[in-house]
């Protein structure tokens, strides 16, 4: 649904949609990680809660990601540090940002916490969804059939998944 919604862009890019896609599955697995050390005796207690959790998966996958950076993007690291420097707006846009990916972050893995992984991905579906729709709104976008029908999709599946074990009763367990 996300896909058709944004699909009739006109300056759509498919590798950034490949990419978010990937990081979407990265995403995914990061969140079935961090279930399991949550269910995991004593690796809980010594790292204390959800907050220190995330911190260390965080600066894990940072310290990971730093040689595909290099590979990708090293040679323009000076001038992104002298633009860093010099422009205040980059500079505060982007501690900004930073923080606030990191607050909805951790704020999700503590959701996880009293979710499952998969839920979590549903409603990260919904989120989205949202979005989409949210700036078309205040941007004064139109909303085309191909958005619409996308949206529409999106928010079925989210609304699907909430309802299904109503629709459809789980079998007892036999004894």
């Amino acid at each position: 649904g996300v896909v058709l919604a944004s699909v009739n862009e006109l300056d759509f890019a498919w590798s950034a949609l490949l990419s978010a896609c990937l990081a979407n599955c990265f995403a995914a697995v990061r969140g079935n990680e961090n279930k399991k050390v949550m269910e995991t005796e004593g690796l809980k207690d010594r790292l204390g809660s959800v907050g220190n959790q995330f911190c260390i998966t965080s600066i894990l996958g940072f310290l990971m990601s730093i040689p595909f950076m290099l590979l990708r993007e090293g040679n323009k690291f000076g001038e992104f540090v002298t633009a860093f420097k010099t422009v205040p707006a980059l500079r505060s846009n982007m501690i900004a940002s930073a923080l606030w990916f990191y607050g909805y972050n951790e704020l999700s893995t503590m959701t996880l916490k009293k979710t499952n992984a998969v839920t979590a991905s549903v409603a990260n579906t919904a989120k989205r969804v949202i979005v989409i729709v949210g700036v078309a709104l205040v941007l004064g976008e139109s909303l085309d059939f191909m958005k619409l029908l996308g949206c529409g999709i999106g928010i079925g599946g989210v609304f699907l998944y909430s309802v299904i074990d109503n629709i459809v009763k789980p079998k007892a367990k036999a004894e």
